[in-house]
């Protein structure tokens, strides 16, 4: 990476127009075990408030599909979590590919949802993002930046992980969750990556603007063995006003007791950022970087959850004002189905507060 981004991100910056705390309120283990519609719930990798209720993709590519639950809270507590359905993303005989599903959301007064696929890199399935209504599935058009090669394009497992309603309402904004292949070194302990988030419009189906934002490094954990497993990506994203973002990263170091997951949320401000969307390799050009800054580490409330656990957290979405009028951001965890070990679809409840009165 260049020398001027690095100078960039370590000069200090603020997010002037809008300063946010999140506070801890509450969690809900979702039990291993329990099924709707005959699928097992789990792998829950994004959640949706719309209508009241909340929408839950689940990341299995053999069975495609996402939940429709009903989250009571009362006061600042969830009473409950009740799964009430659970829904196909592609039929079986769709001609849409190999689907790895990561993120979803409800289009605006419509019954249509946008969801995004991470496909399978090393079996040069592509990666998709799919406006789906009861009864057709459209594929988005994807520019060269994102074709699968040798040299360029996506790596496996680190395309489209975040996706959130633009704040027009009139398309979405997609996020990356490591780094293209043209654009530099994946993300590690020693150094950061720079990723892309893209606009998409739902007129043209087609990117219409993009910024690159830092990823921070790996969390070094020193107690890890030498041949850990070690990822890092830019798992979700939140729009909140024309120039800001909610983003979530998480890192992850195996074989340790606490389940080795660090996750850290950041309010991002695009106002001088640049559109990056013509930019072949960001490795060979100049460009202004989105801004960001730490609004919450979860290492810090570990202490207050039941499960003194923070698991694979994925997905996060704003739910109904609370009690005292605040806004409340709830956030949901991939167990994996459990596949690598033990794991905890965890539902965590958080109280905004933030001096942005359009929240």
């Amino acid at each position: 990476m260049r020398k001027y981004l690095f100078l960039a991100l370590l000069a200090p910056f603020f997010v002037h127009s809008a300063q946010m705390q999140l506070t801890f309120l509450d969690e809900f283990i979702i039990p291993e075990d329990l099924t709707v519609d005959g699928d097992r719930v789990g792998g829950l990798s994004s959640i949706e408030y719309t209508n009241g209720k909340y929408l839950l993709i689940a990341d299995d590519a053999d069975n495609p599909r996402y939940f429709q639950a009903n989250i009571n809270i009362n006061g600042d507590k969830i009473k409950h979590v009740r799964f009430e359905k659970s829904l196909s993303l592609v039929k079986n005989k769709s001609k849409s590919g190999v689907v790895d599903p990561e993120s979803l959301r409800a289009v605006p007064n419509s019954h249509a949802i946008v969801w995004s696929s991470e496909g399978s890199i090393k079996y040069n399935q592509p990666p998709a993002i799919f406006l789906q209504t009861e009864d057709k599935l459209t594929a988005f058009k994807l520019p060269k930046m994102f074709n699968i090669s040798n040299t360029s394009g996506p790596r496996h497992n680190a395309v489209f992980e975040g996706l959130t309603l633009a704040h027009s309402k009139k398309g979405v904004w997609v996020s990356m969750e490591g780094a293209l292949k043209q654009d530099g070194e994946e993300a590690s302990v020693e150094h950061g990556s720079v990723v892309r988030i893209s606009y998409f419009d739902f007129a043209s189906k087609q990117l219409q603007k993009q910024f690159a934002y830092y990823l921070e490094p790996l969390v070094k954990r020193p107690e890890a063995k030498p041949d850990a497993f070690r990822t890092t990506g830019l798992v979700e994203l939140l729009q909140i006003s024309e120039h800001q973002f909610l983003t979530m990263e998480r890192s992850y170091t195996s074989g340790l007791k606490d389940g080795g997951n660090s996750v850290n949320i950041y309010l991002v401000d695009t106002t001088h950022a640049s559109d990056t969307s013509h930019i072949t390799s960001l490795s060979k050009q100049r460009y202004t970087l989105a801004q960001k800054t730490l609004v919450l580490n979860l290492n810090t409330i570990k202490q207050q959850l039941n499960s003194r656990h923070i698991d694979n957290l994925e997905g996060m979405t704003f739910g109904p004002r609370l009690k005292n009028g605040n806004p409340s951001l709830l956030m949901v965890s991939d167990n994996n189905f459990n596949i690598h070990g033990k794991q905890l679809s965890q539902v965590l409840l958080f109280e905004v507060t933030t001096n942005d009165t359009t929240l």
